[in-house]
């Protein structure tokens, strides 16, 4: 009686522990973007910040972020996304993807031979074959069209993108031949840069810079980079120098530029990164501005 009293037990606990299900997808994930939101807060990073470092759009990151597994791509492209925001971020890419990984659905071990299936006649398969790729046919032409339109919306986001990308990878090489970054540049890093506040002085270096349209920028006064973010239509912004002053912008020909008080002029071509280096030895003096404040 008490062997199978022990039997019995022990046949019931095995039970319990094959029937646990794995942790869920949709926890993994909200684990993984509590700690990548977490880690960004306590460096001061924007959302908008690492959207613009890793080419992903915000609302992916936030869904990361916030563990909704539904507003996300298939788990394959998932993982690569959270791969891409680790990485931005300093931290080891490979550990949080691992963290994601996907196993594949067990097979059901349920029998079929009970089941009193119809039998299906070649005149039946020949119909049901035909009804299939009738819809498949259908169902790639909807695709098709579904993907064309929404490639066509999404065309200007992706060029700003690029284009602020592309004015990244300049200040990057820019401040890499200086010795003033290391080669890994990070989401971190670039945080840590502060604004000027603008305000005139007797400086032999001056720019006035007018946004014209929206656009990335990145300013180094003397060596020192001193704002680094997107700017919108309609800002006016003025910064000095003692020796040099450097200029870079994702849109050019949204940015107007006047030094030293002279005659406002585009920065480049339009959609185009550029960068200009304004010298001390090489400008006219400032004159004193009209509307000094």
């Amino acid at each position: 009686m008490t062997k199978n009293l022990l039997f019995l037990f022990f046949k019931t606990t095995k039970q319990k522990l094959h029937s646990q299900e794995p942790e869920s997808p949709q926890k993994k994930l909200a684990e993984i973007g509590s700690q990548l939101r977490q880690y960004r807060e306590q460096q001061s990073i924007s959302l908008d910040k690492v959207a613009v470092v890793t080419m992903i759009r915000r609302n992916l990151l936030q869904a990361i972020e916030d563990g909704q597994l539904d507003q996300l791509p298939e788990p394959v492209y998932t993982q690569g996304l959270i791969k891409r925001y680790a990485e931005a971020m300093g931290l080891d890419p490979a550990q949080f993807a691992d963290l994601f990984a996907i196993e594949p659905p067990a097979r059901s071990g349920a029998k079929l031979s009970g089941l009193n299936l119809p039998q299906l006649r070649p005149m039946h398969l020949y119909l049901f074959y035909t009804f299939l790729i009738i819809c498949s046919v259908n169902g790639l032409s909807q695709f098709m069209g579904g993907s064309v339109t929404a490639k066509n919306g999404a065309g200007t986001q992706e060029q700003s993108l690029q284009q602020q990308e592309q004015a990244r990878l300049i200040a990057e090489a820019s401040s890499t031949s200086k010795n003033q970054k290391p080669d890994s540049y990070t989401a971190v890093e670039a945080a840590r840069t502060g604004e000027n506040a603008g305000k005139y002085g007797n400086k032999p270096v001056m720019v006035n810079v007018t946004l014209k349209a929206e656009s990335w920028m990145q300013i180094q006064v003397d060596g020192k980079t001193e704002f680094e973010g997107t700017l919108p239509s309609g800002t006016v912004r003025t910064w000095q120098a003692e020796k040099q002053l450097v200029v870079i912008a994702g849109n050019a020909g949204g940015v107007m530029i006047a030094v030293n008080n002279g005659q406002p002029e585009p920065l480049g071509a339009t959609g185009v990164a550029k960068e200009v280096v304004f010298k001390a030895d090489e400008l006219k003096p400032s004159a004193k501005p009209k509307n000094e404040g």
